[in-house]
C-alpha cells in the first residue's frame, strides 16, 4: 500500500509541470477565427468615399474575412463601385487586399497594418477614373485600415487581459487570429 501510495505522488510530482504549462498555453492566449471576423467586419461596410472633389464616389462592401492555412496574413476581399455625383456607374469590380492586424487601444479593436492591394478585378469595360482606380482604391483601405477596426475585442475578451496588450501581441497562425495575453505576474 505504501509503494502503491508512493509511486500515485511521483506520478503526481512530475505531472504538475506538464499540466501547469498546457495550462498557461490556454489560458494565455485569446483566438479568433475567420467566421468571428467576418461577422464583425460586416458591420464596418459600406464604406464610401468621395472622390474628384465629390465629382465621383468609391464605395467598398460585402467585406468576406478568409485566414488562409499556412499563413502570417488574413485575406480580405470586397466588392467596389466607383459613380459619379448624378449616379452613372464609372466602375465595379472586386478587390482582395492581404494585411496583418494590430491591436489599438483607442478603438478597443483589431485594425489592417500593411494592407496590400493584392487584385483588382473590374467590370469597367474601358471606362473608370482618370489615371486608374488602383491608387482610390489603395487609400480608402489605408483609411480604414487606421480608423475602423475589423473586429472589435468585447468587454469579455478584454477582461481577461491581464494589463496592456503589447505591439506584438497579435500574430496570425494556422488560420486563426491569435491574441498572446501578457503573463499572469502582470496583473
Amino acid at each position: 500500500m505504501k509503494s502503491l501510495l508512493s509511486r500515485l505522488t511521483l506520478l503526481t510530482l512530475f505531472s504538475l509541470p506538464a499540466l501547469a504549462s498546457a495550462a498557461d498555453t490556454g489560458g494565455n492566449v485569446l483566438r479568433f477565427n475567420a467566421d468571428q471576423l467576418q461577422s464583425a467586419a460586416r458591420s464596418g461596410f459600406p464604406m464610401e468615399h468621395a472622390l474628384l472633389e465629390g465629382f465621383a464616389s468609391l464605395t467598398l462592401s460585402d467585406p468576406q474575412v478568409r485566414i488562409p492555412k499556412p499563413g502570417e496574413r488574413l485575406n480580405l476581399q470586397m466588392n467596389y463601385d466607383i459613380a459619379l455625383a448624378g449616379g452613372d456607374r464609372l466602375e465595379n469590380g472586386n478587390v482582395v487586399v492581404s494585411s496583418g492586424l494590430r491591436y489599438d487601444p483607442g478603438t478597443r479593436g483589431l485594425h489592417l497594418v500593411d494592407p496590400v492591394l493584392e487584385h483588382v478585378g473590374t467590370g469597367a469595360a474601358g471606362r473608370g477614373l482618370p489615371g486608374g482606380s488602383r491608387e482610390a482604391l489603395q487609400n480608402l483601405i489605408r483609411e480604414y485600415a487606421n480608423t475602423r477596426p475589423l473586429y472589435r475585442l468585447s468587454d469579455d475578451d478584454l477582461a481577461q487581459v491581464p494589463g496592456t496588450l503589447g505591439t506584438d501581441a497579435v500574430s496570425i497562425a494556422d488560420g486563426e487570429v491569435i491574441i498572446t495575453l501578457p503573463p499572469a505576474s502582470a496583473r
